[in-house]
């Protein structure tokens, strides 16, 4: 990294917080009132992350993708997701201290998701009531979704730091690329939704194996970085 790191920008679902079992209960829930096929968790992990539209298109059989059906979908789907959202969510093991420690450091922190902005807001107060996040931010109407840097760009602006100071920090594809597409730096963690291989393929070049590296990262004296 050429500059030193003012901001910190995290994905939420898969990179701050273990959400996979709640999304696809109320997934699944909805696909069995319709009598259309579920699916594993384990395939949710490669399914989410780009927005609750595009998980409905996905999840969905190819014969029931039409506008009104995908609406449809994503209602019942925010029904559940509004009762259960908790019931089985939990931020990873070493979140909360990562946080603690880098926000004493006087690093500005910030949330970037594609989930809907209302739950966004409910999750990081729910498991963050301490944090103190400058800018959170989920999907909002009108608003182009990630991987495109136009919110990730406004969150640095927001906060007065130049795009070359921050850190993206995901756990995706989507959050790879927003971060490269934002001119930050892209940092892939391998505790969530996606594989190594997969973030290497988007352009991830540093990684974290566990929430505590990213300090070591800020003080630039890991070895276990690959930047390249």
């Amino acid at each position: 990294m050429q500059h030193p790191i003012e901001a910190i920008i995290f994905d939420l679902d898969g990179t701050l917080l273990d959400t996979i079992n709640d999304i696809a209960q109320c997934a699944n829930t909805v696909l069995e009132e319709w009598g259309a096929p579920v699916h594993s968790v384990e395939t949710y992990t490669a399914l989410v992350g780009d927005g609750l539209t595009n998980l409905a298109r996905k999840v969905l059989p190819t014969s029931r993708t039409s506008p009104n059906e995908i609406e449809d979908f994503v209602s019942a789907y925010r029904d559940y997701y509004h009762a259960r959202w908790n019931e089985t969510s939990t931020a990873y093991e070493g979140i909360p201290e990562m946080l603690a420690e880098v926000g004493n450091r006087g690093i500005h922190l910030a949330v970037l998701s594609n989930k809907r902005d209302d739950f966004t807001q409910v999750c990081v107060s729910h498991y963050f009531p301490s944090v103190p996040f400058r800018d959170v931010r989920g999907e909002r109407a009108g608003v182009p979704i990630k991987p495109n840097p136009q919110s990730a760009l406004e969150i640095a602006t927001s906060i007065g730091v130049d795009p070359a100071r921050c850190l993206f920090v995901g756990d995706s594809e989507i959050d790879i690329k927003t971060g490269l597409n934002a001119g930050m730096t892209s940092v892939g963690v391998l505790w969530g939704f996606r594989s190594r291989a997969v973030l290497e393929d988007a352009g991830a070049r540093i990684f974290l194996s566990h929430p505590i590296e990213l300090l070591e990262l800020l003080d630039g004296c890991s070895s276990d970085y690959r930047a390249g």
